[in-house]
C-alpha cells in the first residue's frame, strides 16, 4: 500500500507543484510573442465587440463606461451585445442608450439559447475583422483592444488574451481565489511563451472573425472550445499581460463551488467531443494539456486513494502510513473546522485548505455528475 500512497501523492504534488515548476524552467529565458507593428501595409483592423448577457442590467452602466475609454479607434469599432432571454429589463435599457448609435447593437431575444448561442447570434451580425469577446460584468482597462488586436496580424496566431484581475478586499476566501488567479496567469504566460496556452480568459479575448467556427447550443465552455479549435488548425493561443478584465473575488464559497463545478464539467465535455487532444501527435500542447488541464480534474481521485491506501496500510500495522492517515485526517479536520466558522480558524493558512478543497471537491462532483449524465447545460 505504500507505494499505490506514494504515488497517488506524487502525482498531486506533479500536477500542482511540479508541472508549473518544469513548464516554468523550460519557458525560462524564452521571450514573449510581439505583435507585429502598424503600418499603411499592416493598419488597425476594424474591432466588432461582442457580448452575451443575461439579466446584467445592473453592470451595464459600468461596462459601456469603460468601453467609451477604449484607446483603440471608435470609428473602427462596432458593440454588439446579444440579450439572452433577459427579463429585467437589459434590452429595453440597451435600446434606450443604443438609439441613435449606428455602430451599437442590442440583439435580444425570449428564450434563453445559453452563452455560446448568445456568442453565435453576435459574430453572425458582426462586420469587424476581428471579434473581441467580453463579458457584461467586468469594466476593463482602455488598453485592452490596442494590447490584443495586433497579435491577430500573426497569421500563426490565433487567439490573444488578456488577463482578469480580482479584487481582494472582502475576505480571506476571497483573498485565496485571487492567490489562486495569479498562479494560472502565471501557468498561462509560461505556456505562450513555449507556444500556446490551453484556454482563454472568457471575459477578454480576440480572435478573427474568419476563425469562428460556431459553437454548438449547449456548450458549457466557449473559452475552451473556440482556442482548442483554433489550436487543431495549428494556430496559437496567447495570453497578453497588462490587457485586463476586472472583477471581484467571490467570498461566497457556494456560489463559487457551484461555478466551479460547471466550469469543469464543461471541460469534460469539451475532452469527450475533442479526443483528439489527448493524441501527443495531433495536439501540439499534448503535456501541458494534460498536466495543467485533465490531471487537475483527476487530482481528488488521487487524493481518495491516498487516503484509501493510508487506512488500509494503517489497519495493516504500517507505522508510516498510521502517520500519513492521522496526517490527512488532521487536514480534513482543520479545513472543516474553518469551513464551520469555528474561532481561531480565521487564517490564511486554513482558508488556503478550505479553498483547495473546495476546488478539488468541485472537480469530483463535476466528474461524477458529468458521466452520470446529471450535469445541467445552463450558462448561468
Amino acid at each position: 500500500m505504500i507505494w499505490v500512497f506514494l504515488s497517488a501523492v506524487g502525482f498531486i504534488l506533479y500536477t500542482y507543484a511540479i508541472f508549473p515548476l518544469v513548464l516554468g524552467l523550460i519557458a525560462r529565458g524564452k521571450t514573449m510573442p510581439k505583435p507585429l507593428p502598424t503600418t499603411p501595409d499592416n493598419p488597425l483592423p476594424t474591432v466588432s465587440i461582442v457580448i452575451a448577457a443575461h439579466n446584467e442590467k445592473k453592470s451595464l452602466p459600468g461596462k459601456l463606461a469603460s468601453l467609451e475609454e477604449l484607446d483603440y479607434p471608435h470609428d473602427k469599432i462596432e458593440l454588439i451585445i446579444v440579450s439572452d432571454g433577459s427579463t429585467d429589463g437589459t434590452a429595453e435599457y440597451l435600446n434606450e442608450v443604443f438609439a441613435n448609435h449606428a455602430n451599437k447593437t442590442c440583439i435580444h431575444y425570449e428564450q434563453s439559447k445559453g452563452k455560446c448561442g448568445a456568442l453565435n447570434e453576435g459574430v453572425a451580425s458582426a462586420t469587424g475583422d476581428v471579434i473581441l469577446f467580453m463579458d457584461a460584468r467586468q469594466v476593463v482597462s482602455p488598453n485592452v483592444a490596442m494590447a490584443l488586436v495586433p497579435y491577430l496580424a500573426d497569421k500563426s496566431v490565433g487567439a490573444a488574451t488578456g488577463e482578469l484581475i480580482l479584487s481582494e478586499d472582502s475576505s480571506l476566501e476571497a483573498a485565496n481565489f485571487g492567490m489562486y488567479w495569479r498562479y494560472e496567469k502565471w501557468i498561462r504566460e509560461n505556456e505562450t511563451r513555449l507556444r500556446s496556452t490551453t484556454g482563454v480568459t472568457g471575459a477578454l479575448y480576440a480572435i478573427r472573425r474568419e476563425d469562428f467556427i460556431p459553437n454548438i447550443l449547449g456548450t458549457l465552455l466557449d473559452d475552451f472550445e473556440t482556442p482548442i479549435s483554433l489550436l487543431k488548425q495549428g494556430k496559437s493561443t496567447l495570453f497578453i499581460p497588462g490587457a485586463y478584465a476586472f472583477d471581484s473575488a467571490n467570498d461566497d464559497l457556494a456560489l463559487e463551488f457551484r461555478r466551479k463545478v460547471r466550469n469543469l464539467a464543461g471541460n469534460w465535455q469539451s475532452f469527450m467531443k475533442n479526443v483528439w487532444l489527448f493524441h501527443p501527435l495531433k495536439n501540439p500542447v499534448w503535456w501541458q494539456f494534460c498536466s495543467h488541464k485533465l490531471f487537475r480534474l483527476l487530482v481528488p481521485f488521487a487524493m481518495i486513494i491516498a487516503l484509501v491506501a493510508a487506512l488500509i496500510g494503517s489497519l495493516s500495522g504500517n507505522v508510516f502510513l498510521q502517520y500519513m492517515l492521522a496526517g490527512q485526517m488532521g487536514i480534513y479536520a482543520l479545513a472543516g473546522a474553518s469551513y464551520a466558522g469555528l474561532p481561531g480558524t480565521s487564517n490564511k493558512l486554513l482558508n488556503f485548505l478550505k479553498v483547495f478543497l473546495q476546488l478539488n471537491a468541485a472537480a469530483l462532483v463535476a466528474t461524477v455528475r458529468f458521466f452520470g449524465s446529471k450535469q445541467a447545460i445552463s450558462w448561468r
